[in-house]
């Protein structure tokens, strides 16, 4: 657990006040850490990474995007 909140420390200190992960648009550097963030809401609930205010900013604008929607998991 020590290397998930290492990697989501540097995921939010990476993001920083940026709109996306490398700047002004939209890369697959932001599909990746949505997907990395997806899998932790997914495979671990109790990881209360939301808390961290870029991340969830980040987080909330993906879910809007059509790819995200349709690749969510099914709900149980």
């Amino acid at each position: 657990m020590d290397k998930v909140y290492g990697s989501l420390r540097a995921m939010s200190q990476g993001l920083g006040d940026r709109a996306w992960c490398t700047g002004n648009h939209y890369t697959l550097a932001d599909i990746t850490v949505g997907c990395a963030l997806g899998y932790l809401d997914f495979r671990f609930p109790q990881i209360d990474w939301r808390r961290d205010l870029n991340l969830s900013r980040l987080a909330d604008k993906l879910a809007l995007r059509q790819g995200f929607i349709d690749t969510q998991p099914p709900q149980s």
